[in-house]
């Protein structure tokens, strides 16, 4: 089959399905996906690879299919990963200007600079994502890069994504048994955040997602990805007390959850929990208010961990922004949202996290459109072709 360089395969990836889509550039290098197809994963947990062999065979079955759908044989690929085991560093580098004129020679010594440091400190990693985070001249924020500038003192704050080298090998293992190279590869919390930015008009944001085992949360500032922390708890803390208060089996309290719209109920109702929840265990007149104020607790006790005693989040410019709330586990956000909301801020905003298709080929649209057109603050190349319409680089800055 011939090729064609003007179709880009992106893969994407998590711990249920393979979505695997062609996406096609015309010569103005506008995107479109043009197929898609979405295979059962095997091997994959929490977003990493465990076992090669068995994703292999997941990933050649997917390719098969698309590369018949689309008559095409694809040498290379970009790869969206839903990974959260990497590491975010913020760092800032200064130079003394001493009135003199910013140039990007400047720019340029402070961005490479810190780039060997990083480096140089995390053998073990390698730079995924890097973004032009802050601009400080003479103590004054400024929004864009000062370039021809005049000042005394200017500062640049850089946000480093690095992902461990054995998982990142894994990756490109992963795709050379299926006879691709990486070309390029995105964290899905990044082109998440992008979607925000772009759907809100708002480049400054928090985002909140809560999911049943782990919970993340997300700072972009003025466009740039600028904070990300991984939680190994979710709204599994609210089914576990439940369980233990109320002596129920866990699979009773999420039924009794899912049964129940716990944000209508309010104090002083004394409606019991029905006996059909107890199943072997001994009835217990335990009322669904106090189940609510179960629930208000560990729903507090989430928001201040994650959120509002967060420690780390004590040098980020976080006030006053809006927040934006994913709730996972669909359960908790049909019967429980109200609630979660209640423990925000009240220009908070609740966004579902929806998991079909139409979500997933999101993701797969904005890679397409970052990889042509860039992003405004990543400062990292954003396609490495060689000979194609695609060599291009956002940023010049960087070496």
């Amino acid at each position: 089959m011939e090729e064609n360089y003007e179709n880009s395969l992106f893969i994407e990836y998590n711990d249920i399905d393979f979505l695997i889509s062609v996406g096609q550039y015309d010569k103005e290098l506008n995107f479109k996906i043009i197929e898609t197809e979405t295979i059962p994963s095997k091997g994959i947990q929490d977003g990493k690879i465990i076992n090669l062999e068995e994703s292999v065979k997941s990933l050649k079955s997917g390719l098969s299919a698309i590369e018949k759908k689309t008559n095409i044989i694809f040498k290379e690929a970009n790869v969206i990963t839903n990974q959260k085991n990497f590491d975010c560093i913020n760092v800032t580098g200064y130079k003394k200007m001493n009135g003199n004129q910013i140039l990007e020679d400047d720019i340029s010594f402070i961005l490479n600079d810190l780039k060997k440091k990083i480096s140089d400190i995390e053998k073990n990693k390698t730079i995924i994502h890097l973004f032009n985070t802050k601009f400080i001249l003479d103590k004054n924020y400024i929004k864009n890069l000062p370039i021809g500038l005049f000042g005394d003192f200017y500062s640049h704050q850089l946000t480093f994504f690095l992902m461990d080298n054995n998982d990142l090998k894994n990756i490109k293992t992963l795709l050379n048994k299926s006879n691709l190279n990486l070309n390029r590869i995105i964290l899905k919390s990044f082109s998440d955040g992008i979607s925000l930015v772009n759907n809100n008009n708002s480049g400054s944001f928090i985002n909140i997602c809560i999911g049943e085992k782990d919970s993340q949360i997300i700072f972009f500032y003025n466009s740039a990805y600028s904070y990300f922390q991984n939680f190994n708890f979710g709204s599994n803390l609210i089914y576990n007390d439940i369980a233990k208060v109320c002596s129920l089996d866990l699979d009773e309290v999420k039924k009794l959850i899912k049964d129940t719209s716990f944000d209508k109920i309010e104090k002083k109702e004394k409606e019991l929990i029905n006996q059909k929840y107890f199943k072997n265990k001994n009835f217990r007149k335990i009322s669904l208010e106090h189940v609510k104020e179960i629930i208000i607790a560990r729903v507090d006790e989430i928001t201040d961990i994650i959120f509002r005693k967060n420690i780390n989040l004590n040098n980020l410019e976080i006030k006053n922004l809006p927040i934006y709330l994913t709730l996972k586990d669909i359960n908790i956000f049909i019967n429980l949202r109200q609630t979660f909301k209640n423990s925000f801020k009240e220009d908070s905003k609740l966004v579902e996290n929806d998991n079909n298709i139409l979500n997933k080929i999101n993701n797969t649209q904005i890679f397409g459109e970052l990889i042509s057109k860039g992003w405004s603050s990543e400062a990292i190349p954003v396609a490495q072709r060689k000979n194609s319409l695609f060599q291009r680089f956002f940023s010049v800055f960087f070496d």
